[in-house]
């Protein structure tokens, strides 16, 4: 028998212990193994943790004796804590997708986002619930206790239907992330993972207000001098309480911490970020960054050592249950497809793409949230929903999440290096510029919120002469920018690659300002197309 403290000690020891492996084995992915595509990051991590727990699961069977009090640790270990998942391992997750997140590409996307979220999850879960209805009677449902009905209710079948339906923010975004994939593409399956639901905007409030009131205190308290006389960590110090208070607040309310956590990060990032002195901004990127990659990997490690304790479950159930999860998955994405492709899209928007489709339906990974809120399940048949939502976590990753480089790749769907990346950023720049919310964010609330913002202004004389003398460097930059347009002709159209020309024109060019000759006429940017 050991005390309270040396076991939670031994207890995070081993969790350390299994997080050093887990970089370590990141760490060879990226730099040794760049071939092998079929592993990533966030299945070496689930793999670490899977490992881990069958080893303390081993030495507890080999020691009967219990000379080291391996059953308590192993149960301090194994034992998975939704709370800890919820309240302390996701709000930095999702405060860095928010905080490093490209609005352009976001809002270029909107209208598929709420279609899968809304429409496509609502469908899959009915699908999910009605199959699984549809053989209570034929395939077995052990139930929680010894007398309980073997055959699953169709309350409880649309509940699981519903938590198992929503793609997992985490292990998905982990996975593009690492591939580098299309933005317009990143930024549908994000915008569809968040919860939206009635409290969606209470949510959204909370956060968003919290982070305008971070800004505002940043502009009007002299914290980049207190900065610059002791350093920057009580201006650090100050954001970060910023970065996790609406989550409580929210979550405190009855209202998504997750949906409040993510509105405050766009917000700072927009606002309260560019109040700091530029030591914090670079250590806030820094600090931000370390806490969603250190939480993300604990996420993994601990999904991974609670599998142990839920795998009972029928294997030919668990095969059915996966099957319905695709079925339900192709029902969300391709109605949604037929409903968002059955009018003609206008610039930035696109068409869904039938490859989308397929890489959307593909990706549609489940992971530690879906087994979180099957720990929370209440009904006769808890062990068996948890032991189910697990095998579908651990195949999705392993098998789906492992296939992710290749399906990329066999369904040409681009993958961004960080310069193409800023290039496509420029291409929706002018529509982006000409939405109302941004035109009314240019002109009440930055110049409202920013330390620095200033209204737009014409050009001054030495401005025009200045851009005169720069002439000379257009040619190069049409140069770069043709190569450019090489690379990224195959997924755009005439009107996007026009925006690219269009966006690299001086200032005076701009909208607002008398026009200037774009370096690529229209001609030239047809023919690059061609």
């Amino acid at each position: 028998m050991v005390d309270r403290e040396s076991l939670a000690a031994t207890s995070y020891c081993i969790y350390l212990v299994l997080l050093l492996v887990s970089f370590c084995l990141s760490f060879c992915l990226a730099t040794r193994c760049r071939s092998c595509t079929y592993f990533s990051e966030a299945g070496a991590s689930l793999l670490v943790g899977f490992l881990g727990g069958g080893l303390l699961t081993l030495l507890v069977r080999e020691d009967a004796s219990d000379r080291f009090s391996e059953k308590e640790v192993q149960h301090s270990v194994v034992g998975f804590s939704s709370t800890v998942l919820f309240c302390v391992l996701l709000p930095p997750i999702i405060f860095d997708s928010g905080f490093r997140m490209r609005g352009a590409f976001f809002w270029a996307n909107i209208d598929k986002i709420m279609v899968l979220a809304f429409v496509g999850t609502l469908l899959s879960s009915l699908v999910v619930g009605f199959l699984l209805v549809a053989v209570s009677g034929i395939l077995p449902f052990a139930p929680d206790a010894p007398d309980g009905p073997s055959s699953i209710s169709l309350p409880e079948a649309l509940s699981f239907g519903a938590l198992i339906s929503a793609t997992d923010p985490v292990t998905t975004l982990a996975i593009f992330e690492q591939l580098q994939v299309d933005p317009h593409l990143f930024n549908v399956v994000f915008g569809m993972t968040m919860d939206f639901v009635v409290i969606f905007v209470g949510s959204a409030i909370i956060g968003a207000s919290l982070g305008c009131l971070s800004a505002l205190l940043f502009k009007h308290v002299d914290l980049p001098g207190h900065t610059a006389a002791h350093g920057p960590k009580l201006e650090l110090a100050v954001f970060l309480v910023f970065c996790y208070a609406p989550f409580l607040l929210a979550d405190g309310a009855g209202l998504s911490g997750i949906v409040a956590i993510l509105f405050t990060g766009i917000t700072m990032k927009r606002y309260t970020f560019n109040n700091l002195s530029p030591d914090a901004r670079e250590t806030v990127q820094t600090i931000v960054s370390l806490m969603a990659s250190c939480a993300e990997t604990l996420v993994f490690i601990d999904l991974g050592t609670s599998a142990w304790e839920s795998l009972r479950a029928d294997i030919r159930l668990v095969a059915y249950v996966f099957l319905c999860c695709l079925l339900g998955r192709a029902v969300n994405v391709y109605t949604a497809g037929l409903i968002l492709n059955a009018t003609q899209p206008s610039y930035p928007r696109r068409p869904f793409e039938t490859n989308d489709m397929h890489m959307v339906w593909f990706a549609g990974l489940r992971g530690a949230i879906a087994f979180a809120l099957s720990t929370q399940f209440k009904g006769p048949h808890r062990h068996s929903t948890m032991a189910l939502a697990m095998w579908v976590v651990l195949i999705s990753v392993w098998f789906l999440g492992g296939a992710t480089a290749p399906m990329l790749s066999w369904l040409r769907i681009r993958r961004c290096e960080p310069e193409q990346l800023k290039q496509l950023a420029l291409t929706l720049e002018p529509a982006v510029k000409r939405l109302t919310i941004v035109r009314w964010d240019q002109k009440y609330l930055s110049p409202w919120l920013l330390r620095m913002a200033s209204p737009p202004s014409s050009p001054s004389r030495g401005d025009t002469e200045a851009q005169d003398q720069n002439a000379g460097s257009d040619a190069a930059r049409a140069v770069r920018l043709k190569t450019t347009l090489t690379t990224l002709t195959p997924s755009y159209t005439s009107c996007e690659l026009q925006d690219i020309a269009h966006s690299q024109l001086p200032d005076t060019g701009r909208e607002g300002a008398p026009h200037a000759s774009p370096l690529l006429t229209a001609r030239e940017v047809g023919d690059e197309a061609e």
